[in-house]
């Protein structure tokens, strides 16, 4: 009976750590063409402003922004896919067990709740601007400030996601080499 229980909630937990993961890569594959647009929009204010001599601000907000889309998303899905940097030398010298364990900790005590200080403080952040109807500094600049501000909280919960579901899976494997 004891098998029985563990594998529904071995079951269950992959169930959600798999639902997250797509949800994460869903909105990676819509968020990767920030990088298409940002070469896009590079190459027409280059053209631009050393064509026409005439570059405009807008061109280059619009960059930051879309970097900015590109690199906070990427967070999440870099998460899921192990692709983020970790010291491998110090990792590859311990039992596997070892640092999966390290990796719980770490999820625990680090990750999750510098993901909620971060995703939480934005929130007024982000609704300050929008109160305030915050655009760009300057004339020719974009409006609408609080979009880009958005993405903070919003990359970063799905951060927390990306978190929860490695953690997830790290328990399981860790369970299973302890059995």
């Amino acid at each position: 009976m004891l098998t029985a229980q563990t594998s529904g909630w071995k079951h269950a937990s992959l169930s959600l750590a798999n639902k997250l993961e797509k949800l994460i890569i869903a909105s990676a594959n819509l968020f990767c063409w920030s990088s298409a647009l940002l070469i896009l929009v590079i190459i027409v204010n280059v053209v631009m402003r050393y064509g026409f001599n005439n570059g405009l601000i807008l061109f280059e907000e619009i960059q930051w922004h879309l970097y900015a889309i590109g690199i906070m998303f990427g967070l999440s899905y870099a998460e899921i896919t192990n692709s983020q940097v970790r010291v491998d030398v110090i990792a590859s010298r311990l039992k596997p067990s070892t640092v999966i364990k390290w990796e719980i900790f770490g999820a625990l005590f680090f990750a999750l709740p510098m993901v909620y200080v971060v995703a939480y403080n934005s929130i007024d952040y982000v609704a300050t601007a929008y109160r305030l109807n915050e655009s760009s500094v300057s004339p020719l600049g974009l409006p609408y400030r609080w979009l880009i501000k958005a993405v903070i909280p919003s990359s970063f919960i799905m951060l927390a996601l990306a978190v929860i579901a490695r953690m997830i899976r790290n328990v399981i494997q860790l369970l299973e080499t302890e059995n």
